[in-house]
């Protein structure tokens, strides 16, 4: 995409949040299983193909009931403008019947979003916060459940990139049972680190860091027998904490969805993080031996995928509706030093 097209998308992002516009394109789903996230769109997809549903540059995606919820960046996703916002899609059956916005003001890198304890979390990577917010919208809560100030938001303070100084890039996020992962990319193209997963208590109070067996990790699942499934981006592949390694694609491996029989995960082209997002992607549909299906194209790397009906172990909800699971975490018991979480109103 040519930089002149690129200035109009982001001009058009920018009209839109000021006019609090949702730019719905299709508002039906029918016949498609999952809801997939971009920076060029939210697109529905299947085995056949994709089809655009909202313009507009996304990341994280969850499910309640039926509202689909979408972290929507109305600027570049770098700028300090803070027009980042929350974007709520009401279905009626397979048909979308209303869409608006239920928060604004949000940094526009925030990541992976899911609902913990009936509040809507946002991952703020970029600051390394959490985001809370009613189910309703409204005013939002701050968390730093990790050490480290790496605020944007004054405008004077840019900490992306600060490994050194505790900078995590934490991209994702799932609770289950007695516990909530958050998942620390670590940057291993700069610091050579793995990836870890932090575990908290249901209070966000730290129990234990855990190393991944992957690079740049991103997306989580909680199989049935507890393992949780992420993806080693940078090696195109999908890891899970009871010992499976699989390399699936020759892509960088992003957004990942499963259910009984299936799981689905997204492919973006290996560049550089500041031109990544103008890439073409695939959707790659695998069967739970992780043996491929069916690849589709995607005219946009694919941040975040989940199941329309909600039956998806990627999601929170479904996890704990689905009955109690024990998380097998290797050496979940080993202890992190970090402080205490702090709280504050906002942002």
């Amino acid at each position: 995409m040519g930089a002149g097209r690129n200035t109009v998308r982001y001009a058009l992002a920018t009209q839109a949040y000021r006019s609090g516009t949702v730019r719905l394109v299709d508002p039906d789903l029918s016949g498609y299983e999952h809801i997939v996230g971009t920076r060029r769109g939210l697109f529905a997809a299947n085995r056949a193909g994709v089809k655009l549903i909202a313009y507009g540059l996304f990341y994280g995606l969850t499910i309640h009931d039926d509202m689909i919820l979408a972290f929507e960046a109305c600027d570049r996703v770098h700028s300090l403008s803070a027009r980042g916002r929350l974007v709520r899609f009401r279905r009626e059956g397979a048909h979308i019947a209303a869409a608006d916005v239920i928060a604004t003001g949000l940094d526009n890198g925030c990541h992976q979003i899911d609902i913990v304890d009936g509040r809507i979390c946002v991952i703020d990577t970029y600051n390394q916060r959490i985001l809370r917010y009613p189910l309703t919208g409204g005013e939002g809560e701050i968390l730093h459940p990790i050490p480290g100030n790496f605020l944007r938001d004054s405008g004077t303070d840019d900490g992306r990139d600060d490994w050194a100084r505790g900078y995590a890039h934490v991209n994702s996020l799932i609770a289950c049972g007695d516990a909530i992962l958050l998942m620390l990319h670590n940057g291993a193209d700069k610091t050579g680190r793995p990836s870890e997963i932090m575990r908290f208590d249901r209070d966000w109070r730290p129990i234990a860091q855990i190393p991944v067996d992957g690079l740049g990790c991103h997306s989580f699942a909680v199989l049935e027998n507890g393992a949780v499934l992420t993806c080693g981006s940078f090696g195109g592949e999908l890891v899970s904490t009871d010992g499976v390694k699989v390399a699936v694609c020759d892509m960088m491996t992003r957004g990942l969805s499963v259910d009984a029989e299936t799981i689905v995960v997204g492919g973006t082209a290996f560049a550089e993080r500041n031109v990544r997002d103008e890439e073409q992607g695939a959707i790659l549909f695998l069967d739970r031996g992780y043996r491929r299906q069916a690849i589709v194209a995607i005219p946009a790397p694919p941040m975040e995928i989940r199941r329309i009906d909600g039956c998806d172990r990627s999601l929170s909800g479904h996890i704990a509706a689905s009955g109690p699971v024990q998380l097998v975490l290797t050496n979940a018991n080993a202890p992190v030093c970090a402080p205490a979480i702090n709280r504050s109103s906002g942002p």
